[in-house]
């Protein structure tokens, strides 16, 4: 079972069908017989298309965001320490200073404690990539294509926003990245005293704390047998690092290693979407592209997010590079 791999169905055979619901419906029946797919295709001839507030519709994109944050940051980030989730669009207490609790003596008049909270709504923001595969690909049913299909567009969703909540300096059109406004400590090539800096800097609670950094920075540190704080569970999806929970991907820069308290990370998710084009001019690598005359299909993916960081949830080292040095390894 490949999670999401309803939605990339119904998607495939509209653009098979050359977005005609009633040929989808055909092609489906013939390349997979009957299946959940088939339903949102019959749905989509009775409805023109519009399928925004069917459930299934709903259930089978969510599938898809399943498959998403599989290589999503911030999802990752969520299943080591949950994030603050909200749903967009909608008006929420967010606590900015806990409260504090107290010892009371018999008979002593009790004190309030002070807590502070922020009222917040957060309105997603779009991000947008197109994936450009051949039609022949569209043609191939096996499963092996249908997966290799599938994770490419779940990876290319996840891309979009994993980038942009660790980029420096913010991305346009994103939210602001969770290094904007953070502690930022300069890396100086000594792993234990860069880490003893950035533990110093941080004001976010430790305990809920996740480490953020590069495949290739984990992958450095894993090299490095002797490495203080152990790094013996460490690779390039992550880990745990100096007893922290650790967050590894290709879509963190290099040179940034991020500490985040995932309590203080307001975060809404609003789905993704998938559609088709054939007819476009696309720019790939710098060279304009026809989809048509080049017999390309381009899957265009869109998803909508938010995030915010309230002050001191993050601090992070900038131009790290740590690296083995010559002997170190025992």
């Amino acid at each position: 079972m490949i999670v999401g791999n309803t939605y990339v169905k119904f998607i495939r055979c509209l653009a098979k069908a050359g977005g005609d619901p009633l040929a989808a419906a055909e092609i489906h029946r013939k390349d997979y017989g009957d299946g959940p797919a088939l339903g949102l295709i019959q749905k989509a001839i009775i409805t023109s298309g519009d399928l925004g507030g069917d459930a299934a519709y709903r259930a089978a994109v969510s599938d898809f965001v399943l498959g998403v944050q599989t290589y999503d940051v911030l999802a990752r980030i969520n299943a080591l320490s949950p994030l603050h989730t909200v749903p967009v669009r909608t008006r929420v207490l967010v606590e900015d200073e806990e409260p504090v609790a107290q010892w009371i003596g018999e008979g002593e008049v009790k004190t309030a404690s002070g807590a502070s909270f922020a009222e917040l709504t957060i309105k997603p923001e779009k991000a947008a990539g197109l994936i450009v595969v051949t039609k022949e690909v569209i043609h191939l049913t096996t499963d092996a294509a249908e997966k290799s299909l599938t994770r490419s567009l779940q990876r290319a969703v996840a891309k979009i926003t994993s980038a942009a909540a660790f980029a420096s300096p913010s991305v346009a059109g994103a939210p602001a990245s969770l290094l904007d406004g953070a502690v930022e400590v300069a890396a100086t090539g000594d792993v234990q005293a860069d880490m003893t800096a950035l533990v110093a800097a941080f004001t976010g609670d430790i305990e809920r704390a996740v480490l953020v950094m590069s495949s290739n920075t984990a992958m450095s540190l894993a090299l490095q047998v002797a490495m203080v704080g152990g790094a013996g569970t460490l690779g390039v999806k992550g880990g745990v690092f100096c007893g922290l929970p650790t967050v590894a991907s290709a879509d963190v820069p290099d040179g940034i290693v991020a500490l985040v308290d995932a309590g203080q990370i307001t975060y809404g998710d609003d789905g993704a979407r998938l559609d088709t084009a054939t007819q476009a001019t696309v720019t790939i690598d710098g060279v304009q592209r026809s989809l048509w005359q080049e017999n390309l299909i381009g899957f265009l993916a869109e998803r909508y997010v938010a995030w915010q960081a309230v002050p001191g949830a993050v601090a992070y080292l900038s131009g790290v590079a740590w690296t083995s040095a010559p002997g170190s390894a025992q």
